[in-house]
């Protein structure tokens, strides 16, 4: 079935290894032999290395209670003994046989029909909440349920009475304006339950971590399959069993960062760290890159009211640069040692290291005054090693190599000087806690591209510039500013975004791969859709392959979540995955074609033209047909050609 079960705190063998300890005793089993037995077990698999306290067992028994896989003596006995349930003995048995589905099915059962919370035997528990039922409820409503989300609405729910509905639109509220959510001491507790950490062993949800939190999703298998048992879910202390993912409150206040004009912007970082941004002079194509940047941070934040938010730098490109030393730095021999003498763009990197939480923004302005492939080279070969490692991190090769000498008398390696004297230049003003861990980082590996720098080049296309090679095209998203409204920012800023969280920008998706499982449906429209642009371009140098397959297929899905429009009204994926294609076939294949009437043929752009209209038709059908962006591009490159013989993306 293509279902992940991921390895949480606890592997999720020592759950499976306590039923097998009841499950083959079928009767009464007592602590003492609980304890021996499970020990045992833990060793002998390399879980745990030696013995531990007798509580340790225990508490690893409170779980099966919990969902009433175990049963208890009565308490008169002392709670000494216990035995498997009729349903411990059915998972152990699906767990046994890998039968997924039916161990989803058996738990979720239990969730229908188990009273949870105060007062279940042999579990530390005083709350009158069904935590279980609330939690599954909450991550179905809402995408990328954070452990502090979770515990500030059973708070919302157990202190202050408050409906789940009502404390699902707290966390989304505070999410639009870009607030962290903190639970009340009260309910820290529910931070990270056990219990509920069990439902993942088990396959029900996933949990990845960013930074210090935990975030949870249901499965898509499990959504696809229970999703109505489990909405359906009783929980006390409310009445709501449906609850609408967003009514016209939500969509009018929490959502309404979904409309901001700057999505493609946010989306296509999402989706590849490096943009260009084409366009006449003055439509402040530098200027929102730096709006990107401020938007990352509160509005009553020291960096948000900065002139130049230290999360923002700005490189102005020389037309006589031919290598690299302007940006990464050159070694200097003029002392008689070697001497690393950093660039800008090195050093910016390793601040956006010191901050890998917090989204970097480098701005190389006016580009291509310079032959960008010459001093940007070791960038654009190394953007193409992103991917992503076992913790769920986007990973490069890196920019600057480690250097090693060889020590003649013990003959083992050591960091080079003038290696280690950089390291040290660059991290003179990294908080202390952060240096060693970064130094070792460093000498080992080298320094590559944290996943949170994002770079963006403004580029005009005139005479006095160069071009740019298919090399540079293909590895960047490239978006068109020529549009201006000489009414705008008259009453307001123009470019005032909104506060952007870090997980809006920041992608940990890098390859196809890493969207098609959890979107294969989505995926596979995508995948038609490029099929069939792919045959009018066969025989052509603008035929796409991997690399453009992947981008489009992450831009689809980060687009996914932005579902209402400018007007407020609510998309549908079908609408949502027709701009989204609309918009990256400008970005990532038009851009790319350009030549004389010799390499480009009317035929092509017409076929472009006729292919794109049906395939966005086939989406949104003729009543909801959207004002496609690349044919009018296409149109307008196709005028060029019959006007002056040659054409291009670029106006």
């Amino acid at each position: 079935m293509g279902l992940i079960i991921p390895k949480c705190n606890a592997d999720p063998r020592t759950l499976d290894l306590t039923l097998k300890i009841y499950y083959d005793a079928n009767d009464w089993v007592e602590n003492s032999i609980l304890i021996d037995r499970l020990s045992a077990y833990l060793i002998s698999e390399g879980i745990e290395d030696v013995k531990k306290e007798p509580q340790s067992y225990t508490k690893k028994t409170q779980v099966l209670s919990y969902y009433g896989l175990i049963e208890w003596e009565d308490e008169s006995n002392n709670q000494s003994r216990r035995r498997i349930t009729e349903n411990g003995k059915k998972l152990y048995q699906y767990r046994e046989k890998k039968d997924l589905m039916s161990v989803l099915s058996l738990l979720i059962d239990i969730l229908t029909n188990k009273t949870f919370g105060r007062n279940v035997l042999g579990c530390d528990s005083d709350s009158d909440l069904e935590a279980p039922n609330i939690f599954l409820k909450s991550c179905l409503m809402i995408k990328d349920l954070t452990n502090k989300e979770f515990g500030f609405i059973l708070g919302k729910m157990e202190f202050e009475k408050m409906e789940l509905a009502d404390a699902l639109f707290q966390v989304v509220l505070l999410r639009s304006k870009g607030l962290v959510v903190q639970p009340d001491l009260a309910a820290a507790k529910w931070s990270d339950p056990k219990p509920i950490l069990a439902l993942a062993d088990w396959g029900l949800f996933t949990v990845t971590k960013q930074g210090m939190s935990k975030i949870y999703n249901v499965n898509k298998i499990v959504i696809d399959s229970f999703g109505d048992r489990l909405n359906a879910l009783r929980t006390k202390n409310t009445d709501v069993q449906h609850i609408p993912i967003r009514n016209k409150l939500w969509e009018e206040e929490a959502f309404s960062y979904l409309q901001s004009p700057f999505r493609p912007y946010i989306t296509a970082i999402k989706s590849k760290p490096f943009l260009l941004l084409a366009g006449i002079s003055g439509t402040g194509k530098s200027r929102i890159v730096r709006e990107l940047a401020r938007a990352c941070w509160d509005e009553d934040s020291i960096e948000y009211k900065a002139q130049k938010p230290k999360n923002f730098e700005m490189i102005q490109v020389k037309p006589n640069w031919h290598d690299s030393t302007e940006l990464m730095g050159y070694i200097s021999r003029i002392s008689g040692k070697p001497i690393f003498v950093a660039g800008d763009f090195l050093k910016f990197i390793v601040k956006a290291w010191e901050n890998i939480d917090v989204p970097y923004f480098l701005c190389l302005d006016e580009m291509n005054l310079a032959p960008v492939e010459q001093y940007f080279a070791e960038f654009l070969s190394v953007i193409e090693s992103r991917k992503r490692n076992d913790d769920g991190n986007v990973i490069t090769d890196p920019i600057i190599k480690p250097e090693f000498e060889i020590n003649k008398d013990s003959e083992t390696k050591q960091i080079k000087t003038w290696y280690s004297k950089l390291i040290k230049e660059l991290l003179a003003e990294c908080p202390l806690e952060k240096v060693f861990a970064l130094t070792k980082e460093f000498e080992e590996y080298g320094i590559s591209i944290p996943q949170n720098l994002i770079v963006i080049g403004t580029v005009n296309m005139d005479e006095t510039t160069f071009s740019f090679s298919r090399k540079v095209l293909d590895r960047a998203m490239t978006i068109e500013m020529n549009e201006v409204d000489l009414y705008a920012g008259l009453d307001r800023n123009y470019e005032c975004i909104g506060k952007l969280k870090s997980d809006m920008l920041i992608g940990t998706a890098v390859e196809g791969v890493d969207v098609y499982a959890d979107n294969e449906e989505v995926c596979n429209k995508v995948l038609s859709y490029l099929q069939a642009v792919n045959d009018v371009l066969n025989g052509t140098p603008f035929k796409i392959a991997y690399r453009t397959r992947n981008e489009f297929l992450l831009y689809v899905v980060n687009n996914l979540p932005y579902n209402v429009n400018d007007k407020g009204n609510e998309l549908s994926e079908d609408e949502v995955i027709a701009i989204a294609l609309d918009e990256i076939t400008s970005m990532k294949i038009l851009s790319r074609i350009e030549g004389d009437d010799t390499k480009i043929k009317h035929s092509l752009l017409e076929g472009l033209i006729t292919t794109i209209e049906a395939q966005l038709l086939i989406l949104t059908g003729e009543e909801k047909k959207i004002e496609s962006i690349s044919v009018a591009k296409l149109k307008e490159m196709k005028e060029r050609l019959t006007l002056s013989g040659y054409t291009s993306f670029w106006s």
